[in-house]
Parts: C-alpha cells; sequence; structure tokens
C-alpha cells in the first residue's frame, strides 16, 4: 500500500501536490473533527435532546458521523488512483512521443547522413568517371598526334643534282625527310602560283589562282607533252600547262640546277629559288592522308563537349599539336584551306584556324604576297570575330600581331 501510495505521489505535479497536501489538510481536520470532538460533544447529555440510555450512544454516534467520511476517503483515494493512473498513461504517452520522436530524429539524421554520404559516393563517381574519360581523351590525342608526327617523318622527296668526274655525268640524288620537305613544297606552290598569274586573265582572283595552282601541285602535271586547246575557255588552262612542259623541259636540260634563271626568263618571277626536282610531279599520295589526319585530330579536340573540356583547356590540347607544325606546313595548311582542297578548316561551322588559332605562327613574308592576312581574317575589327580565352589580357590571332 505504501509502495503504491509512493509511485502515486512521484507521478504529481508540484502544483498537484500541494493541492493535494492542502486537501487532505481539510480532509483530516474535518476527520478529526467528526471523528473526536463531534463525537463527543453530541453525546453529552447537557446539551443533547436524545436519551442515550435507549440506543448506543457512542458507537451509533462514530458509525453515523465516521462512516461517511470513511467512505469519501475511499472515494478520494480511488479516484487519486485513477487519476494517478491516467496521469502515469500520459506521461507513458508523452515518453512514448518523445522516444518516437527522437527516434524520428536519429532515423532523419540517418536518412541525410545516407543522403550525403551517397552523394558524396555520387559525386566522386562522377570526378571518377570525368578523369577516366580525360584519360582516355589524353591517350586518344596523345596518339593521334604521334601518328601525325610518323605521317610528317615518312614523308620524302628527292632533290637530284648532277657533276662531271673526266668529262663523265653523275648523279646525285639527296632525299629530304620530315618537316624539311615543307619548304620545297612551299616555294614549288609558290612558282606554280606565279605561273597562273602569268597566263591566266588579270582579272583573275587570288583565290582562282590558288585552286589552280594548288590542284596541279596536289594532283601532278598528266601531260608529258604541249596541249592544244580545244575550245576558248581551255585557253589558258593550255597556256599554263604548256609553260610548265617548256620550263621543265629547260630545267632538265640544265640538269635541275638553274631553275631561279628559267623561271624569271618565262614570266618574270625574280624571287624563286632553285629547286632541283620538276615541277608538277604531284604530292596526293602522301599530303592527302597528312591533311586528313592533321584535320581529324584537330576535330576531335575542338568538339568535345565544353562541359567535358573547356575552350581554354582545348585551346592548351591544340597548342601542343601546333607546336608539332614548322611555320612552313602551317602556311601550306593556309594553302590548302584556301584552294579550297581543305574547305573545310575554316567556314560556318568549323573555326579551327580562327578560334583554335592552328595557322598561328604564319605571317605575311612567309606567303605569297596577294594574301592580305589582315583582310582575309578582318584583324582590324574590334571586338575581334573569333573567339579568346578567358583570363588573357591578350589574345590574338597571328604572332606577327605582337612583333
Amino acid at each position: 500500500m505504501y509502495k503504491v501510495i509512493k509511485e502515486i505521489w512521484n507521478h504529481l505535479e508540484p502544483k498537484e501536490k500541494i493541492y493535494l497536501k492542502f486537501g487532505l489538510n481539510i480532509i483530516l481536520i474535518i476527520g478529526f473533527i467528526s471523528i473526536v470532538i463531534l463525537p463527543w460533544l453530541l453525546t453529552r447529555e447537557s446539551i443533547s435532546f436524545i436519551d442515550y440510555k435507549l440506543t448506543g450512544a457512542i458507537g451509533d454516534t462514530i458509525n453515523g458521523i465516521a462512516g461517511p467520511f470513511i467512505a469519501l476517503a475511499a472515494a478520494i483515494l480511488t479516484f487519486l488512483a485513477f487519476y494517478i493512473q491516467y496521469k502515469a498513461n500520459l506521461e507513458q504517452r508523452i515518453q512514448f512521443n518523445k522516444t518516437f520522436r527522437k527516434q524520428e530524429e536519429e532515423a532523419k539524421e540517418q536518412r541525410e547522413q545516407f543522403a550525403t554520404t551517397f552523394e558524396k559516393q555520387i559525386e566522386e563517381r562522377k570526378e571518377q568517371e570525368r578523369i577516366w574519360k580525360i584519360e582516355r581523351f589524353e591517350n586518344q590525342f596523345y596518339e593521334m598526334v604521334k601518328l601525325h608526327k610518323e605521317n610528317v617523318s615518312e614523308i620524302s622527296i628527292n632533290l637530284t643534282t648532277s657533276y662531271y668526274i673526266d668529262k663523265e655525268k653523275h648523279i646525285n640524288v639527296i632525299k629530304i625527310n620530315g618537316r624539311e620537305v615543307f619548304k620545297y613544297l612551299l616555294e614549288e606552290i609558290k612558282i606554280l602560283y606565279f605561273i597562273a598569274k602569268k597566263t591566266y586573265n588579270i582579272k583573275s582572283k587570288p583565290d582562282s589562282l590558288i585552286n589552280i595552282a594548288y590542284g596541279l601541285f596536289f594532283h601532278g602535271l598528266r601531260f608529258d607533252e604541249k596541249i592544244t586547246s580545244k575550245k576558248p575557255d581551255e585557253e589558258e588552262y593550255s597556256k599554263f600547262i604548256n609553260i610548265i612542259i617548256d620550263i621543265n623541259d629547260e630545267h632538265k636540260s640544265t640538269d635541275l640546277i638553274q631553275l631561279k634563271s628559267i623561271i624569271e626568263k618565262h614570266i618574270g618571277f625574280k624571287k624563286a629559288i632553285n629547286l632541283n626536282f620538276l615541277l608538277g610531279q604531284g604530292h596526293s599520295s602522301y599530303l592527302a592522308h597528312y591533311y586528313r589526319h592533321l584535320y581529324q585530330t584537330v576535330k576531335f579536340v575542338a568538339e568535345q563537349n565544353e562541359n567535358f573540356i573547356s575552350y581554354n583547356e582545348k585551346r592548351k590540347y591544340l597548342r601542343i599539336l601546333r607546336a608539332q607544325l614548322s611555320n612552313q606546313e602551317q602556311a601550306m595548311l593556309f594553302y590548302n584551306w584556301k584552294s579550297n582542297f581543305g574547305k573545310n578548316w575554316e567556314n560556318s561551322t568549323n573555326h579551327f584556324f580562327t578560334d583554335y588559332r592552328m595557322i598561328h605562327n604564319i605571317y605575311n613574308d612567309l606567303i605569297i604576297i596577294d594574301f592580305k592576312l589582315i583582310k582575309i581574317f578582318d584583324l582590324i575589327s574590334q571586338p575581334p570575330k573569333y573567339r579568346t580565352e578567358d583570363g588573357r589580357e591578350k589574345d590574338v590571332l597571328f604572332e606577327f600581331e605582337d612583333w
């Protein structure tokens, strides 16, 4: 009984304990008065109108007076027991709710931690995939650069000279390999251009002339003897071919050592150099593969999604590729484009010369005088019409602009 009362007491709020103490004190006082004082007072013969000789005075009085208070006390204790049970249930529910909320918060925290960990894992996986993609990209890019260098090393031409010992003629053939070849190719295309300029209508534009010259340079001379034009519109072409045949015939007669003077004699061009080979032998057998692979390498880099490889990074990779090209190679690349043979280098879709600076190192004195880089690429316009790298104060199209 004591433990039950103690448990009930422990579950009461401080205010409830105060009220209960006050109520119990009132009950005790009333009970004391009712059980002790009232029976004594009411059983006094001097003040009572009841004849206690005919009744059980004390017992009946106490029973009559104390009974209701005992019943009241029992009712109060029963009420308190139910009330405490209610409070205990309420406390248990509150405790359960607290536990549930705590578990819910812990579960939420665990979910958040899991989500954070999962997101971190996703980011790490994305970063790892990006690194793998970059590695694959770089492996392919550097393999393409390697193949380009191999293509260059396989390019060769023969320079032929002759000399006499005791009136006996000896032929000396020097094989030129690699990028050194482009110095001679650049001179040949220049000579063929001025032959075309001499033989075609004076109003012919440089773009048309370089197309004619480059076509013969690339595919080669298909005639061993002079040709006769059958139509009026073929007259200029026939004249162009026949001058080249005349120059080659005379060049052979001088043992391939006097081309400079022969060119000056036939077309008045004084800036030719001696080339120890015949003009128009054709170079498509190696240049076609060379330019196709170079174009595909540049395209491979330029067309990468900029969320993966930024524009600045593309420029970095293409600088590595351009570093493999001599100035003469870049000049020949310019002619390949201007002749319309390699028209896709720079057009409305591709901007490999402007945005990606693939001929950055050429300058006006390196190319035919009729082609003005400032005009062709509109270098005067401000702001420039081509892309520039972020963070660079000055990002010119051609190196000579900084000279």
